[in-house]
C-alpha cells in the first residue's frame, strides 16, 4: 500500500519536471503518394544509367492522425538503371512537411526492375518540432516511368521529369 501511494505521489512529479515523460505515442500507419521526379540521367557505363534528382509530391495517411494526415514530400536520391535487363536500385532521403511546419527525416533504399517497381525499406531517423526524435519505419514501394528517360540516352546525360507512386502498407512509428 505504501508503494503504491508513494508512486502516485512521484509519479506526476517525475512527468512535471520531465524525468518520465506523460506517454509515448506509437501508431502504425498506411500511406500513398503520388509525385513527380525532376532530374538529370547520365551514363556511367556502356549499359549503366544513374538519376540524380527529387521525387515530390503529397503524401495521404491513413487513419488521419498525428498531423501529417496530408504532408509534403520532398525526396533527394538516386536510381541506377541497368539498361540491358531493367534492374534498378535506388536510395535517398525524404524531408515530409506537416502542416503545422514540423518535419520528419527518413531514409530510403530499394531494388526492382522496371515497370513492375522498386521495393525497399523506409526508416525514419528523426524529426522537428511534435516530430523530434521520431523513430521507426516499414516496407515502401515506388512505381514510376523515370527509368524511360534512361533508354533516351544519346550522349553524357538527359533530363528528366517522370511521375510515379509510393506506398507504404504497414509504416511504424514511435515518439518518445
Amino acid at each position: 500500500m505504501g508503494y503504491r501511494l508513494g508512486s502516485m505521489f512521484f509519479l506526476p512529479i517525475l512527468v512535471a519536471i520531465g524525468i518520465m515523460p506523460l506517454y509515448a505515442e506509437e501508431a502504425t500507419i498506411k500511406a500513398t503518394a503520388a509525385w513527380q521526379a525532376q532530374g538529370h540521367f547520365f551514363q556511367v557505363q556502356e549499359k549503366q544509367a544513374l538519376f540524380v534528382g527529387a521525387f515530390s509530391g503529397i503524401m495521404v495517411v491513413e487513419p488521419k492522425q498525428g498531423g501529417l494526415d496530408v504532408s509534403k514530400m520532398l525526396c533527394p536520391g538516386m536510381l541506377e538503371v541497368n539498361l540491358n535487363d531493367g534492374a534498378q536500385s535506388a536510395e535517398g532521403r525524404c524531408i515530409i512537411a506537416a502542416r503545422s511546419g514540423d518535419r520528419v527525416y527518413a531514409t530510403w533504399n530499394c531494388t526492382g526492375v522496371h515497370l513492375a517497381g522498386c521495393t525497399g525499406k523506409f526508416n525514419l531517423v528523426g524529426g522537428t518540432g511534435k516530430f523530434k526524435d521520431i523513430t521507426g519505419g516499414g516496407d515502401f514501394q515506388m512505381r514510376s516511368d523515370v527509368v524511360e528517360y534512361a533508354a533516351k540516352l544519346q550522349g553524357d546525360s538527359v533530363e528528366a521529369t517522370a511521375v510515379g507512386v509510393a506506398e507504404w502498407p504497414a509504416l511504424k512509428y514511435k515518439l518518445p
